[in-house]
């Protein structure tokens, strides 16, 4: 995994730092929009997922340009996402009864290749799509509600982690690859407003807390404790009773074991610094009072 992430990071510092021209912008900015959640508490349909597994976001970030067409920058994004198995119409996952809300915390470094030129100057383009790819490294803390309060998931072991002859339990730290394109319309030498969406591929199934398959509820229980064993198996509260419903060892929990993803749909407004001459454009313009004789 790191072999890929340094490469991805070196081919857009290359491609970047490779470009003769000289003009170059720069410029911050601020996002605002969703964060959405897509794994194994996915319901069928997309627009569901889209609008219930979202929470808001927020970013910052800052934009090195090199020419009119490539772009470098730095963001740190918060937001939140959720997932929950009471949404499908699905027997299957309605029964498995899970859910899991957790936010998300990203830095990540991105490089941008606009289809159309970038420029602030008048009478250029007012509008300019482009596409974007980079690595990222992001923290989340899935949680769930038990019996009116929050409860910490990870710490618990729901798939035996930390179980003899078991996986250790996952980190809450991890890595991402960001994918997507946006537009930026200019509106005038110095504010541009960005929209963009872009997906980001995890190397962790754990997002949302499922990933395999149960434990014994018994010996879940001994190892890692009774609140493990509730919230690993919970078809008992969908069925109404108090008393669990007991699964076999290696019964499947989660769908298949591939990563999961969260996806950022932000609207964003930029502030140039500079122009393209590497001249100060945001508050450059000095204004004095007027003087009487």
């Amino acid at each position: 995994m790191k072999r890929y992430l340094i490469l991805i990071l070196s081919g857009i510092l290359v491609i970047f730092t490779s470009t003769k021209s000289n003009a170059q912008y720069a410029d911050f900015g601020v996002s605002l929009g969703l964060t959405t959640y897509w794994g194994d508490l996915n319901a069928p349909s997309f627009t569901t997922n889209y609008i219930h597994n979202s929470g808001l976001a927020f970013g910052l970030h800052g934009r090195l340009m090199r020419g009119e067409r490539l772009g470098i920058r730095g963001s740190f994004m918060y937001g939140t996402i959720n997932g929950n198995d009471s949404r499908s119409d699905v027997q299957w996952q309605l029964q498995r009864n899970l859910d899991f809300s957790s936010y998300i915390a990203e830095l990540a470094v991105m490089g941008e290749f606009y289809i159309l030129p970038f420029s602030t100057q008048p009478g250029r383009f007012f509008f300019a799509p482009y596409v974007t790819a980079g690595v990222a490294a992001f923290w989340f803390n899935p949680v769930t509600q038990y019996q009116g309060r929050e409860v910490h998931l990870q710490p618990l072991g729901t798939e035996g982690q930390g179980m003899a002859g078991r996986p250790d339990k996952y980190r809450l730290n991890n890595i991402s690859i960001p994918m997507g394109a946006g537009a930026k319309f200019i509106l005038t030498e110095t504010i541009n407003l960005g929209f963009e969406v872009v997906l980001r591929r995890s190397f962790t199934d754990y997002i949302d807390d499922v990933s395999t398959t149960y434990v014994n509820y018994d010996d879940l229980s001994r190892a890692n404790g009774v609140l493990s064993a509730r919230l690993s198996n919970r078809f008992n509260e969908y069925l109404g009773q108090n008393e669990p419903v007991v699964v076999p060892t290696g019964s499947q929990r989660g769908g298949e074991k591939v990563p999961d993803y969260y996806i950022a749909t932000m609207v964003s407004l930029n502030f140039v610094i500079t122009d393209s001459n590497g001249r100060k454009k945001l508050g450059g313009n000095k204004v004095s009072c007027p003087t009487f004789k």
